[in-house]
């Protein structure tokens, strides 16, 4: 098994599960490494963020997405915690001068926890 360790952004699950997207080749292409690679890390809200972006247009396939991504043995979930919250709270608001989300923001507190320093995104 590789090495690799990833974090798995909103942007990418929705331009691997909608083959209209610009980046669903891209994105297909990408989905070889993250089945070898040693861990691959999100968060439940990015999990909620994903249903939430495709119910109107891939709800089955959101959860299917959102069901089996726990189940493959290199997932990891970062569960949301008040700590977790506040944590991306305050990186939030001490980055006025970017357009971070608070979903990004606590997917970014993640990453610097676990040590990961490659993100499956494009935003």
């Amino acid at each position: 098994m590789s090495n690799e360790r990833y974090f798995l952004d909103t942007f990418f699950v929705i331009a691997l599960l909608n083959p209209r997207d610009q980046a669903h080749d891209d994105a297909r292409q990408w989905l070889g490494r993250t089945r070898a690679a040693k861990e691959v890390w999100t968060t439940d809200i990015v999990l909620i963020e994903i249903a939430d972006s495709l119910s109107a247009t891939a709800r089955e396939a959101a959860v299917e997405f959102v069901r089996s991504f726990g189940f493959n043995v290199n997932a990891r979930i970062a569960r949301m915690s008040a700590d977790l919250l506040d944590r991306g709270l305050a990186l939030y608001q001490s980055r006025q001068d970017k357009t971070w989300g608070l979903t990004d923001c606590i997917s970014f507190v993640v990453m610097e926890e676990q040590g990961l320093h490659d993100a499956l995104t494009a935003d």
